[in-house]
């Protein structure tokens, strides 16, 4: 473990949590949101691991003057909920870290304690009439704009017939400007069969550009990757997303790739796929007595093409 490395103690988790800038699929410990996440927090614990968005890790201890519960203020806590616990606000299975107010017994996830949705939209972006907020329904319906189904809270229109979105969808657009794509607007296209840009998934509806055939899905749409990464660590200077299609050999995992979005710094010809950045060089495992650092040889080889990893003991 780098010794220079900050560590945080931060109200969300039990562990210390350090700032990280590595690239990573799946869980977030505090929303329990199943996503990509650019950078953030993770646990380093034994049988623990957590990772966590930089706005969960940080999310605040209290909430006072929710809009959802005036009267008191909302503890965070980390205390395991009761296995039928729902949200106040939304619904869903309550499970821990969340808001609890102490006095009487309200509590939200930590996603409607942060960001709670408000009761209605007079003008979503997504439809012509006004929408209004539901908790979590007993049977799943397909939202209107991502056409997947809805297994949460939604917003309905009241004019319209079974109509629901999911509330991120709410304020997605038909046409949009992605910042990895600011050349043409990208318009929404449905059963298309393309695949996204960036995490290669094929839903039934996505963003695309028929001039440069460039797709994206909502959720990277939602949640893009960052375009600058400051990673003192994997490279001096600041690496840009360069989203084009190029081969290159990685300057950090040593292999070769035509990966369509790496990271470059122009300046040192340094390039680098989004997955290694933030990559530990050193690492203590209970199986060495001495450090253990990561490097490759470039150009060496192994059966079948496998490249060749050297973990080398430091003194």
């Amino acid at each position: 473990m780098d010794s220079n490395r900050s560590i945080y103690n931060l109200a969300i988790h039990k562990h210390p949590l350090f700032p990280s800038a590595r690239f990573f699929l799946g869980e977030c410990a505090g929303c329990h949101v199943k996503e990509r996440i650019y950078g953030g927090y993770i646990c380093n614990e034994p049988c623990c691991y957590g990772w966590f968005h930089k706005e969960c890790a940080e999310a605040p201890p209290e909430i006072n003057h929710h809009p959802s519960h005036l009267e008191h203020p909302l503890l965070l806590t980390n205390d395991s909920q009761p296995k039928d616990s729902r949200c106040d606000c939304c619904g869903k299975n309550l499970l821990s870290p969340c808001y609890t107010c102490p006095t009487c017994e309200f509590k939200v996830d930590l996603i409607c304690g942060m960001k709670p949705s408000p009761p209605a939209i007079e003008h979503p972006m997504c439809h012509d009439h006004s929408l209004v907020f539901l908790k979590k329904r007993e049977v799943e319906v397909p939202c209107e704009a991502c056409k997947e189904s809805i297994d949460g809270p939604s917003y309905s229109c009241l004019e319209c017939i079974h109509v629901y979105f999911h509330l991120d969808c709410v304020h997605l657009s038909k046409e949009m400007y992605h910042p990895c794509h600011p050349s043409h607007p990208l318009e929404v296209a449905e059963e298309s069969e393309k695949s996204c840009y960036f995490c290669a998934a094929q839903p039934k509806v996505l963003y695309h550009c028929s001039i440069c055939n460039f797709s994206v899905c909502f959720g990277c749409t939602k949640h893009p990757p960052p375009l600058v990464v400051e990673d003192p660590k994997t490279h001096k200077h600041p690496l840009s997303l360069f989203a084009s299609q190029i081969s290159f050999t990685c300057k950090r995992c040593g292999t070769k790739s035509d990966d369509p979005k790496p990271y470059i710094c122009v300046k040192c010809n340094f390039v680098v796929h989004g997955n290694c950045i933030g990559f530990p060089r050193i690492i203590n495992i209970n199986r060495h007595d001495h450090r253990i650092s990561f490097t490759y040889h470039p150009g060496r080889r192994g059966p079948q093409g496998v490249h060749i990893v050297d973990f080398v003991g430091e003194l």
